[in-house]
């Protein structure tokens, strides 16, 4: 199959701190790759747009970051590709200052790094070497950057941890899944993107149904700069 990152460009939405937490509640916050029920959990208010029709994507505020709000459509479309993967907590959204119901934000359960195809995959690696004193502000760093491959998900786990000062990046440029996946919907913590990755498929679904106002769909075997230079192939479908 093929794959899109889906990223959402328009429909952001702003937070509004509820007075009503107190220092004791717990606190939705960003997505993490360990699994938790959050139900017990309370979310920031997400303001979104009053201008036009409310639509059915939001990506939430920076402190929920690499989630999305879905509306009650959005949610039963993505559970009829695929299910179990991703928990759907409801999500207080202020259209402006009207209260509105039926969104809820996502919170991935199962991660799907092991359907890449890591020996076929790319990375950047951008190496910082610091020069000079550390007492030097600001400090000044010399910086690499290259193409590098692994040949599994161990060994890229292990140049995380073995190879990587703190200050260096990895970071995807080009990723491939491995031929028969089954699932429309994936979601990849590791290697990265991490945005929600849909199949072909579902892609001309969200399309068909008119789900994709303020989306756009990267290939996800396309690297970043391919598609967003000057002449990049973005050009080609988004103006």
């Amino acid at each position: 199959m093929k794959y899109y990152e889906v990223h959402v460009i328009d429909n952001v939405a702003k937070i509004k701190y509820d007075s009503g937490f107190d220092e004791q509640d717990l606190i939705m916050g960003a997505q993490i790759p360990e699994v938790e029920d959050l139900s017990n959990h309370k979310i920031h208010i997400q303001v979104v747009s009053a201008r036009g029709k409310l639509l059915d994507i939001y990506k939430p505020s920076s402190n929920l970051s690499m989630r999305v709000i879905l509306s009650d459509q959005a949610k039963l479309l993505l559970e009829s590709y695929r299910k179990g993967n991703i928990r759907f907590y409801p999500c207080p959204v202020l259209r402006g200052k009207e209260k509105v119901l039926g969104y809820w934000i996502t919170d991935v359960v199962i991660f799907d790094d092991e359907w890449v195809d890591i020996p076929r995959s790319t990375f950047l690696f951008k190496k910082r070497k610091l020069i000079g004193s550390e007492d030097e502000t600001p400090r000044k760093y010399e910086k690499t950057e290259q193409i590098i491959q692994f040949n599994d998900l161990f060994e890229l786990k292990e140049f995380r941890e073995k190879e990587m000062w703190y200050m260096d990046e990895l970071r995807h440029y080009r990723i491939l899944i491995k031929e028969g996946c089954p699932h429309h919907i994936l979601a990849i913590y590791t290697t990265g993107p991490k945005c929600l990755i849909v199949s072909e498929e579902l892609k001309n679904e969200l399309q068909k149904q008119k789900m994709d106002k303020g989306l756009e769909f990267k290939p996800l075997e396309i690297s970043g700069p391919e598609w967003y230079g000057p002449n990049g192939l973005r050009n080609q479908y988004y103006k």
